[in-house]
């Protein structure tokens, strides 16, 4: 993911390192570059010309400070024209000037005002100290290193890889990983490159470091507050937020699936939605591409349809891992070559972010509702979560790196969870989620998107969030405030299926659940056609944008690459029991003991989740350990 990068020591005089730097997170030809070295640091931008195309840094009046940015802010007009009257002079006029002066006249703090995903260093070239900020919800990741008094950043990990190549694995992060599919809390797949939380300010001088927290999740229930007000109030505060993020002389796009979130930015958008081409990704006439019609089609939108090939997205696998630094996972191949697509349409993609977590109640099953203690709070998140339970991670490991790392995963939930806000207890799980599964997990998706276009993210909204989290858990729960809300936003798309249950969105509960019931045994009778008649009957599933699980059973290129991935010469076998691994390949796709069918959610054994974050971690190991000397250039 483009973004910044520098390093800060005294006596700094290594400008080619910089540059190196940059050039490991420049991801293609187009993308342009910003380099500027002092005595005590060295910084860099890569980015797309898109948001703030101007030249970094850019510095104040006399020259006593500067900023590097990556990212967009909204809304801060009238705090710009109060920095004018006061005597502030614009230049150039952009997002980053507006912090830079914003900083001389308030300080540091002048983060809490911001909205907006971004990364923001600024230097103070007479204390010879930088200041970096984040935005509330870490959407635009940045890594750190304090090592050899100097610090070292990067909003990718392979460029502080590049500068010190040959570090050791974080066992904490492999068990998290090979555990939960993500990787919680800071922690990097090395030792010592931590993610800079969210909502941040950390601060360098004199070779010390200090980080503080200007914001924080935290659920407290507005009791005053009517169902009818909320259900206001969210159309409101949505509207005025997809506005925020229409602002400018750019080409805009949305992603459209057959979800609820993307739709709801479309029905915020009112009568610009003509102005904006609603992409959708998907196999050949999937659900999802029919319901996103039925949607564009209300809106008077150009609809855009990217057709997914399952034999070509095995290729862009090394993509996939490469760009996230092994974080994100091989079941997003698809995002290299769509994204490109969107690229020559569009310089901006509106994203309905998390926008069911959020609002939907999509976390907010049974244990964790009726979870009584931070113990059952913990339980109900690792049962979730996992991809392996602690008897299945037996045969998975190496017994001596399974004695070794037995213990870190719950030791990590833990950690993550005694640190969550909130009341009651169980949006402290939401907390946790949010925290770490979107931020560590889901948002990798953003990073490789981020190559070819901008993201907005209108769910991630201060005003929004700050309403957000005043709605009782209860009035989340199953959607129930959210179909209310799309009903009022708009009467017309709540009328279209959902695509996760087959009826309207604005339907009750009851037959929401009547939907996924129909939805399920449709899935399952294919399911059980194919395996009985030894994959002669073959009834592709359309229903979603994709179906991995499918592709991993009778795909030759998906299986090509899992099995290639996972045999005698993985690099992973350290760690892992390549034999079990294989052997949950051959066990993929085949039809379930009777005895475990009536409690199973499918006929047939699925093990594509886990196949595919062994082969992401193997792939890892063979892109970014075995090759630490070409990352490190020598």
């Amino acid at each position: 993911m483009p973004g910044i990068c520098g390093i800060v020591q005294r006596d700094f005089g290594q400008p080619q390192l910089i540059e190196s730097m940059a050039n490991s997170i420049k991801h293609e030809d187009w993308h342009l570059t910003d380099l500027w070295v002092s005595s005590f640091c060295g910084m860099a931008r890569v980015h797309l010309g898109i948001f703030n195309p101007e030249p970094q840094p850019i510095f104040n009046e006399d020259k006593s400070l500067c900023i590097f940015m990556d990212g967009k802010i909204y809304g801060y007009e009238k705090e710009r024209k109060e920095l004018q009257r006061q005597g502030y002079k614009f230049s150039v006029d952009n997002d980053p000037e507006f912090c830079l002066h914003l900083y001389e006249e308030v300080g540091k703090n002048f983060v809490k005002q911001l909205n907006g995903t971004f990364t923001i260093a600024i230097i103070d070239l007479k204390q010879q100290k930088l200041v970096i900020m984040n935005d509330r919800y870490g959407l635009r990741p940045l890594y750190y290193a304090v090592e050899d008094n100097r610090l070292l950043i990067a909003s990718e990990v392979k460029a502080i890889l590049g500068v010190k190549p040959k570090r050791k694995l974080n066992d904490e992060a492999i068990a998290d990983f090979l555990t939960f599919g993500e990787i919680l809390e800071d922690k990097t797949f090395f030792t010592g490159i931590k993610v800079l939380p969210s909502a941040s300010i950390l601060e360098y001088i004199d070779g010390k470091i200090h980080i503080e927290q200007y914001w924080d999740f935290e659920y407290e229930a507005a009791t005053d507050t009517s169902e009818e007000e909320f259900v206001e109030q969210l159309v409101q505060t949505l509207s005025r937020a997809v506005k925020r993020r229409l602002v400018g002389n750019y080409r805009y796009g949305v992603h459209l699936s057959g979800g609820l979130d993307s739709r709801s930015i479309v029905a915020a958008m009112g009568e610009a939605a003509p102005q904006v081409i609603a992409f959708t990704l998907g196999v050949k006439d999937c659900d999802e591409v029919k319901i996103a019609r039925l949607v564009t089609e209300k809106s008077n939108m150009n609809h855009q349809i990217v057709e997914l090939n399952p034999d070509e997205l095995p290729s862009y696998a090394e993509d996939a891992v490469w760009l996230s630094d092994g974080m994100g996972y091989i079941g997003v191949t698809f995002l290299p070559p769509t994204h490109e697509e969107y690229r020559k349409h569009v310089d901006i993609l509106l994203q309905g972010l998390a926008g069911d977590a959020l609002l939907g109640g999509t976390f907010l099953n049974a244990p964790l509702m009726e979870a009584k203690s931070e113990d059952e709070l913990i339980q109900a998140l690792y049962h979730k979560m996992a991809l392996f339970s602690e008897d299945t991670r037996l045969k998975l490991f190496q017994r001596d790196y399974f004695m070794k790392v037995k213990a870190m995963p719950m030791s990590s939930l833990r950690s993550g969870v005694q640190r969550a806000k909130g009341e009651p207890l169980v949006n402290r799980g939401v907390y946790f989620l949010l925290q770490n599964h979107v931020r560590r997990a889901t948002m990798m998706g953003s990073i490789i998107a981020r190559n070819k276009v901008e993201e907005a993210y209108p769910t991630y909204d201060n005003d929004f969030i700050d309403l957000i989290q005043q709605i009782p858990p209860q009035l989340r729960l199953n959607h129930y405030i959210y179909r209310k809300f799309l009903r009022e936003l708009s009467p017309e798309l709540a009328k279209i299926p959902y695509q996760a249950t087959g009826v309207t969105a604005d339907s009750p509960l009851a037959l929401w659940k009547v939907g996924a019931y129909y939805l399920d045994g449709k899935a399952r009778l294919k399911e059980l056609l194919r395996s009985l008649s030894g994959g002669k009957i073959l009834i592709p599933d359309r229903h979603g944008h994709a179906n991995l699980a499918e592709w991993l059973s009778v795909n030759e290129n998906w299986r090509g690459l899992v099995g290639n991935l996972l045999d005698e010469r993985a690099l992973s076998r350290e760690y892992l029991n390549i034999d079990y691994a294989k052997r949950l390949m051959v066990e993929h796709g085949k039809l379930l003991p009777p005895q475990r069918m009536l409690k199973a959610k499918r006929f047939i054994v699925d093990y594509s989740r886990q196949l595919l974050y062994l082969a992401t971690f193997e792939l890892f190991l063979r892109l970014f350990v075995k090759n630490q000397l070409a990352i490190a250039g020598e």
